[in-house]
């Protein structure tokens, strides 16, 4: 297939090439005089399954013929391996190990981390054990670095580090990516010693990766091998190419990893070949985007090499720029040119990194019936048999409340596959009710008997108390018995009262990949040895959360959604780039707990900005093709974005370049991005409008109108008589929230409790002891949570003295006082009954009424009191009147307000107006 050469043979194809259809077209082309069963021998490696598949559906178009090997770079860690190498142990047994030791190391030093933060230890320590195995970096040369000046971290952090040295042992079990790289490492000593003589090939990777480029040296040296790289450019002058020689400057550039690749080559770019006479779509654009993304130290060849683009209205010909207002108006656009695409019957596709974008552009596809096929699929622990587990777990260690006990009977996968899910639906929404109103906070099993009783609902409830039934207390056990206790208490969540299996929760494909992952982890079980149940809830969250639910053949066969890793060696007829702002596309790096970049640069790790590198060579590879969308929003949720520092590049340069009519393309690209989502807006706009109802003007017949109010409901009558008419007419009363928090109204309820046990135990005004001391009784009692008790308490100790010390003077006038005394008063004309419960009413002589009310908000002024709150107006009105039976008729002297706030503030009524 290919001529002997005396240096690597290295191919490459430019961005904006189909790369799946220019492999196929250039090996039929060099093998045209190739036996028919030499084709069988031929092995191509590529480096996704997606782009597996693309490339035999390229052969399946014909015609007839043997088909090569068309393999996976990393189904080398499964191979055999020439040298005895052991099997690889899975990922989830070398974690849990991980997750062991961490687990030892935290508990005898409980100061370096949480404990909640055992898995995410234990995971970023598997990564980076990972890719010191892929780069062939060993224990010895991290502990070698100079951290001279990092010493207090360094510290921390090798003692995690440690850990996994023994992992390095070569008679330890290796990790997937050790055995490649052993395997690796024995197939080119084995080629070396005895290369093979059919075609092998590694076709689009860049070789980013250790293992991964030990492979493409070797296979570089075969006699018949070959590497093809994707997108590779050819437009970069040789002088920029000699620039790229320091990662620390140079990893964030597109390029870099083929500059990487040609030092290990001992290659120059003009021993690159290009692999096809496929021309891009676009050449005059490819041009543009390569200068627009020279490294930074040689932007000032944007002036130099700028007037040579010529028009750049050609260059950007099928290049719309859409800058929408928002993420809804950007999914929007977005979802209505893919809607455009679908009915013109052509392959659209978005290539995004940010997956709120994606989902919402899914949502908007709906309008229309339209699912796209989504690579990245949905996260596991989201789908719905992973949420119903997550709540299972939730029991097994957490104080069960009120919400969690509703929202796993109200899950869809609860009580499923049964004729008389209604009734369980029904019993709930009960429950729910009776808890609200009633119920505790926590519910238990004898709770919930005794709201059985009251209803034909014993068998319910039995399933039910079963599932709460009150667990062990909390201790290590193996991991196993965790999980097998977990599974079992889920599939009777699932089953139903009195019915055998698992309901639907391993049923469709989300079920089986939990399935999946749940047999799995209990294989590996053995490893983590004891842990207890908080343990056990935080790994096996953190394990689903690396779950990935996908439905291959669920979507809409042209309109696609991509990940930028899938988007690299496949092409559309319409390619969109969303969410391109500044951390999005390019996402920010990970955040590494371990090792900075200038220690993992002088380990042999990989640089953070590698993710960025590669995400600048999958934007210039899509911006390359034939019809393209860049796509942005304005602004975010709560701040204005920042564009993506490639569309700031490219943007800048047309506008720099009038001669070439940059500026006027650069508008052409905008009008046409703005034309879409104009049409998006006019979309979202209603058809028909709807009058506006006539104001609520409600008319109860007589007999249905209320004959009782309390006096300070009368405020609400005057100014909000709808509450009235829905509380008292149709009888609808505000259900209670399932989660209490610590508001106003119960601030209110507590203090008022505390100045009544005050008053009515006669105690004496100046003992401030005796009234915090009763204040810490109700706080204590009536207030569970602890950091608003003590800012409560804190807040009534800075205003108690003020209290007490008008306390003195009002006591020092009154011989009696009154508590929480209830009266009545019947009026005539219509008939009417008005109620009252009176804070506080003091007798002087025992004649004369003084009357107070206490207030923790904020406290009436005299004329809100003339105009609406009339409460104290109401019950000094109904003492003179002997509405209160244990008073009888006394003559009221005043009336007052007291704040029992910051204010303090005392507001007497207006009893001479």
């Amino acid at each position: 297939m290919f001529d002997a050469t005396s240096k690597p043979r290295v191919f490459a194809t430019p961005p904006g090439v189909d790369f799946a259809q220019a492999l196929v077209d250039g090996l039929t082309a060099r093998a045209s005089n190739m036996p028919a069963e030499q084709w069988a021998r031929t092995q191509i490696f590529v480096n996704t399954t997606r782009m597996q598949r693309r490339v035999r559906a390229v052969f399946d178009k014909g015609p007839a013929q043997l088909l090569p090997q068309i393999r996976l770079i990393t189904d080398l860690a499964s191979d055999p391996s020439p040298q005895p190498v052991p099997a690889a142990i899975s990922q989830m047994r070398r974690r849990l190990e991980l997750s062991r030791f961490v687990g030892l190391l935290l508990d005898r030093e409980p100061d370096l981390a949480p404990r909640a933060a055992l898995y995410d230890l234990s995971d970023s320590l598997a990564a980076l054990m990972d890719e010191m195995h892929g780069e062939g970096v060993t224990p010895a040369q991290i502990s070698a670095l100079d951290v001279s000046d990092l010493s207090g971290h360094w510290d921390r952090a090798l003692k995690f580090l440690n850990i996994i040295t023994p992992f390095f042992d070569t008679g330890q079990q290796p990790d997937q990516e050790a055995r490649q790289r052993m395997v690796v490492a024995a197939l080119a000593k084995k080629w070396a010693q005895t290369p093979v003589d059919h075609p092998v090939i590694v076709a689009g990777s860049t070789g980013s990766r250790g293992a991964t480029a030990l492979f493409m040296q070797a296979v570089s040296r075969l006699p018949q091998g070959a590497i093809i790289l994707p997108g590779f450019d050819f437009d970069l002058p040789d002088m920029v190419w000699a620039t790229m020689q320091d990662s620390m400057t140079a990893e964030d550039h597109p390029q870099y990893r083929f500059r990487r690749l040609m030092a290990l080559f001992d290659l120059d770019p003009a021993d690159i070949v290009r692999w096809s006479t496929e021309q891009p779509a676009n050449p005059a654009r490819n041009r543009l985007i390569s200068l627009s993304l020279r490294p930074a130290p040689v932007t000032d060849q944007w002036l130099r090499d700028g007037p040579e683009l010529g028009d750049l209205q050609a260059a950007t010909a099928g290049l719309t720029l859409v800058e929408a207002a928002s993420p809804r108006a950007e999914a929007e656009a977005i979802a209505l040119r893919l809607r455009q695409a679908a009915q013109e019957g052509i392959t659209a596709a978005l290539i995004s990194p940010d997956r709120m974008l994606t989902r919402q552009v899914t949502a908007a596809l709906d309008r229309w019936d339209i699912q796209p096929d989504d690579s990245a699929g949905m996260p596991l622990a989201l789908s719905p048999p992973g949420r119903l587990l997550r709540h299972v777990a939730d029991l097994i260690a957490k104080p069960l409340t009120a919400a969690a006990l509703l929202s796993l009977l109200k899950h869809p996968l609860c009580h499923s596959d049964r004729d008389d899910r209604g009734d369980h639906l029904r019993n709930t929404r009960e429950l729910e009710l009776y808890l609200r109103r009633r119920g505790p906070r926590h519910p238990t099993v004898q709770s919930l008997q005794n709201w059985a009783k009251k209803a034909d609902r014993a068998p319910w409830v039995n399933w039910l108390s079963g599932l709460l039934s009150p667990q062990p207390p909390a201790h290590t056990k193996p991991l196993s018995d965790h999980l097998t206790h977990h599974l079992s208490l889920a599939e009777q969540v699932c089953a139903g009262p009195d019915a055998e299996g698992a309901g639907g929760l391993w049923k469709e494909a989300a079920g089986r990949e939990a399935k999946r992952t749940c047999d799995a982890l209990l294989d590996a079980a053995d490893a983590a040895g004891p842990v207890s149940a908080l343990d056990y809830v935080a790994l096996f969250g953190g394990i689903l959360a690396t779950g990935t639910v996908r439905e291959r053949d669920g979507g809409h066969p042209n309109i696609l959604i991509w990940g930028t890793l899938e988007a690299r060696v496949q092409s559309a007829d319409l390619t969109i780039l969303g969410g391109m702002n500044e951390g999005s596309w390019p996402e920010a790096p990970s955040p590494d707990p371990w090792l900075n970049r200038v220690m993992r640069d002088k380990a042999g790790l990989l640089l953070p900005e590698r993710r960025i590198g590669l995400s600048a060579h999958d934007y210039q590879q899509a911006v390359s093709a034939k019809d393209v969308w860049i796509t942005r929003a304005k602004r975010s949720a709560d701040a204005e974005t920042v564009p993506s520092r490639w569309v700031n590049r490219l943007t800048n340069l047309l506008g720099g370049l009038p001669d070439q009519n940059g500026p006027a393309a650069l508008k052409d690209m905008r009008a046409r991005g703005d034309k879409w989502v104009n049409m998006a807006a006019a979309l979202a706009q209603p058809i028909h409008t709807i009058p506006p109802a006539a104001r609520p003007s409600p008319r109860p017949p007589v007999a249905a109108r209320p004959r009782q109010f309390s006096v300070t409901q009368i405020k609400t009558l005057i100014r909000d008589p709808f509450a009235i008419y829905a509380r008292k007419v149709l009888q609808l009363e505000q259900i209670n929230p399932l989660v209490p928090t610590p508001d106003a109204p119960l601030r209110g309820n507590i203090i008022h409790n505390i100045l009544e046990d005050f008053i009515a135990q006669h105690c004496d005004p100046t003992d401030r002891a005796a009234f915090m001391q009763i204040a810490q009784r109700h706080f204590s009692r009536d207030c569970p949570w602890p950091a608003i008790r003590a800012q409560w308490l804190a807040r009534l100790e800075r205003s108690v003295d003020q209290f007490l010390s008008d306390e003195v003077t009002r006591q020092a006038q009154a011989t009696a006082h009154l508590v929480e005394l209830k009266g009545q008063i019947v009026l005539s004309g219509p008939d009417m009954t008005l109620t009252c419960k009176a804070d506080r009413i003091d007798l002087i002589d025992g004649q004369t009424a003084v009357i107070y009310d206490y207030k923790t908000g904020a406290v009436p002024t005299a004329p809100q009191q003339q105009k609406f709150d009339k409460q104290l107006l109401l019950e000094a009105a109904m003492v003179e009147k002997g509405a209160f039976t244990d008073l009888g008729p006394k003559a009221v002297k005043s009336a007052a307000f007291i704040g029992v706030n910051a204010a303090m503030k005392v507001v007497s009524a207006p009893l001479d107006k």
